[in-house]
């Protein structure tokens, strides 16, 4: 009985020796796999900084200025129209109150919950226009952003619409 145990500790032995040899073999090939690679692309590297100090200086003596081109986007500003439009509505000052009414509102609005035991929250308003606004929340962990439509009530109430959202 001593013998059979002596044995099949002997087998489970040998069979384990043998089965960490195989493992040790293949992460040692793997790991020469991965040094030969790493020395392929320094080799690459240093030929193609090789090539690069051989190019010709650039001439710097017909450099020209650079055409700044003014940008003419009013993304993100209400026109002095739109704003005569919004007082009209009843709004005293619109994008303030448009932004303060959002962040009144958002839990109605966010579609989204938050993570982690986060609170999603509208955390920058962009007024796009006296029908549009981008919003862009987070929860401190995952964030997005949406595009609402707004429309101002005869009441003075305003309802908000998501049009799109997309988390990040």
């Amino acid at each position: 009985m001593k013998n059979i145990v002596f044995l099949l500790f002997c087998a489970f032995s040998l069979f384990l020796a043998i089965y960490f040899y195989r493992q040790y073999s293949e992460t040692q090939r793997k790991l020469e796999l991965a040094s030969r690679q790493v020395l392929d692309r320094d080799t690459m590297i240093y030929q193609l900084q090789k090539k690069t100090e051989q190019l010709p200086a650039p001439d710097t003596t017909l450099k020209k200025e650079p055409v700044v081109i003014a940008s003419t986007s009013t993304l993100g500003k209400l026109s002095t129209s739109e704003i005569t439009r919004l007082k009209a509505k009843g709004l005293t000052n619109p994008e303030a109150d448009l932004k303060a009414d959002l962040t009144e509102n958002q839990q109605n609005i966010l579609q989204q919950k938050g993570s982690l035991g986060g609170t999603m929250a509208i955390r920058d308003i962009q007024i796009l226009g006296e029908r549009y606004a981008l919003a862009y929340f987070e929860d401190g962990h995952k964030g997005g952003y949406m595009v609402l439509r707004f429309e101002i009530q005869p009441t003075g109430l305003i309802a908000w619409v998501v049009l799109d959202n997309y988390q990040i």
